[in-house]
């Protein structure tokens, strides 16, 4: 999120459009490549160890061997919507990052499955250190788009090197593999419910960009990146337990668990609604400049979709540790039809806005029938612990900041409420709660 902050300020909004256009093309070819294999390497790795190790290496072929064509027909797709051959050239180069990914993504998918976290931390981590030490060279050379994709390609490649490491030395010396046919057939879903979700998380700056131009697509995209950097607060704790979760899908002890974890990530989505309400303006002048004004309105409007994917998060890891990934794609599909129909009526008239608006809706949309098929699959839907009074305390501080703040001290009012909501969640024993349901996960994994 900082470097992708520090190439928005120093670009300006409309060539940090260009650059957002690209990122989700990229995105769209990892998915489409194969980085939803990673959820189904934790679940098989869970089980037993030696077909993790074993579908890996099968996977990071299979991954190689779809990227280049994917990257092929994406090129032809930008082509025919006539974007011109700079852009095309940088999808290219960008591109390339595809091919260390798909060791890193395979690789951290079966470490997470074995308990592995502190290597797969150190993956995410390497990466990251050096997208960082790359803006320090952005700052003393000027950011051009050439050096920004150079940075991206060099990171990724150092993230590879390091997983590739973890293989040889965690995989099994026995590995479990199965025949092409039966592999595509096993791990496919995995793949279709990861692209089709992604398709709805990022067609949108696509569309953005053809409908509304590159300084729409810049706006929005200041906005949305730190919202998509909040959804590792789920991922994080969520998938800590899908191996658990997995293993034991039908005890109540887990059920629990996972109501907990529910509930610090409900309490957790309400501080960021309420932070984001009272310090978006001033925080988006000081870190992207006054030229991304508009940036602070669609934080405010997108922030909210943060509570409904992270409800979101706690029922998709139920459906996924149970073996019905397959209703992923259904519900994957009903959002993507509500976001690319939305979208194509209403940026023409309502720009970004439009965007922000939709990405709610889609969200309550996937809500929705994640609780339907629950109750068609369990007969009941698992609720994040203590949700009743911690909604009410959450929207009597929200209605405090806003009325009572918009005339007297807005900031000293908004940075009170969210202290007094902060001592309640601590007060009512919620982290203390989670801290419990983790610890009594079998291994303790963040120890390893």
């Amino acid at each position: 999120m900082v470097f992708v902050l520090v190439v928005a300020r120093l670009l300006g909004p409309r060539e940090f459009g260009v650059y957002a256009l690209l990122f989700a093309v990229v995105e769209m070819l990892s998915v489409a490549s194969g980085s939803g294999y990673a959820d189904y390497l934790t679940r098989e790795a869970a089980k037993d160890a030696r077909a993790g190790w074993g579908l890996a290496a099968q996977l990071m072929g299979l991954r190689l061997a779809c990227t280049f064509p994917l990257i092929g027909v994406v090129l032809g797709i930008l082509w025919a919507l006539k974007y011109p051959h700079d852009v095309l050239a940088s999808a290219v180069w960008l591109s390339l990052i595809l091919v260390p990914r798909s060791f890193s993504e395979v690789i951290q998918g079966v470490l997470r499955g074995v308990d592995r976290y502190v290597p797969y931390f150190s993956v995410d981590l390497i990466y990251n250190l050096t997208l960082l030490g790359g803006v320090a060279i952005l700052f003393a050379r000027g950011s051009t788009l050439g050096l920004i994709i150079a940075l991206e390609i060099i990171s990724a490649v150092v993230c590879a090197a390091l997983a590739l490491i973890y293989f040889f030395i965690f995989r099994t010396s026995e590995r479990k593999g199965l025949g092409l046919r039966q592999l595509l057939q096993k791990s496919a879903i995995f793949n279709i419910y990861a692209f089709v979700g992604n398709l709805y998380d990022r067609l949108d700056v696509v569309l953005l960009s053809k409908l509304a131009g590159d300084y729409a697509t810049g706006i929005y995209n200041a906005a949305y990146r730190p919202l998509g950097t909040l959804q590792l607060v789920p991922y994080g704790i969520l998938y800590s337990l899908l191996p658990s979760l997995s293993r034991n899908v039908n005890s109540p002890d887990e059920r629990r668990r996972l109501e907990r974890a529910m509930g610090l990530l409900l309490s957790a989505a309400f501080v960021v609604v309420l932070t984001t309400m009272v310090f978006a303006g001033p925080a988006v002048r000081l870190v992207l400049g006054p030229r991304y004004a508009d940036s602070a309105v669609a934080l405010e409007i997108l922030i909210w979709a943060v509570i409904l994917r992270y409800i979101n998060y706690g029922l998709n890891v139920l459906i996924l540790a149970g073996g019905h990934e397959r209703l992923f794609v259904v519900t994957t599909l009903a959002c993507l039809a509500v976001n690319v129909i939305g979208n194509l009526l209403l940026i023409p008239r309502y720009s970004w806005r439009a965007a922000a608006a939709l990405t709610i809706v889609t969200e309550f949309v996937m809500l929705a029938q994640n609780i339907y098929w629950l109750y068609r699959i369990l007969g009941a839907v698992p609720r994040p612990l203590g949700w009743t009074k911690t909604s009410l305390i959450f929207t009597t501080l929200l209605a405090l900041s806003l009325l009572v703040g918009h005339s007297v001290a807005p900031l000293a009012i908004g940075t009170i409420s969210i202290l007094i909501f902060m001592v309640y969640i601590y007060r009512v024993g919620m982290f203390s709660e989670f801290a419990a349901a983790w610890g009594s996960s079998a291994g303790l994994p963040w120890r390893r």
